[in-house]
C-alpha cells in the first residue's frame, strides 16, 4: 500500500467515528436493552450491581444498598437465600420484574 492510501483511510476513519458513535445514541431505549439482554447480562442490573458493589466482592450488602432508592424495601425480597446480601444472579431480578410490568396491559 502506498502512502496515499494509509493517509486517505487514516482521515476516513477519523471522520467516520463520530457519526458511528451518534448512531448508537440515535437507537431507541428498547432496541439498546434487547443488545445488551443478548450478551447475557443487562445494562439495568449489571449497571446498578456494579455502582452499589462498593468494595467489589461480587455482593451488594444492605450497608452497601442503604442509599438505592431502586432497592428501597426490596432488599429483602431480592436475597433469595437469605443471607445478608444481593448477589449479581439475585440482583438481575429487578430486570425480570421490570420486563413483566413493560409487557402488562394493566
Amino acid at each position: 500500500m502506498n502512502w496515499k492510501t494509509l493517509v486517505a483511510a487514516a482521515v476516513a476513519a477519523a471522520f467516520a467515528l463520530p457519526f458511528a458513535a451518534s448512531a448508537d445514541n440515535d437507537r431507541p431505549k428498547s432496541e439498546k436493552a434487547a443488545g445488551s439482554a443478548a450478551s447475557g447480562r443487562t445494562a439495568g442490573s449489571a449497571a446498578l450491581f456494579d455502582r452499589l458493589d462498593k468494595n467489589k466482592d461480587g455482593f451488594v450488602t444492605r450497608d452497601e444498598a442503604r442509599d438505592a432508592t431502586e432497592l428501597q424495601g426490596r432488599f429483602a425480597e431480592l436475597d433469595k437465600d437469605n443471607d445478608g446480601k444481593i448477589s449479581r444472579g439475585e440482583m438481575r431480578g429487578l430486570d425480570n420484574d421490570r420486563r413483566g410490568a413493560a409487557g402488562s396491559t394493566k
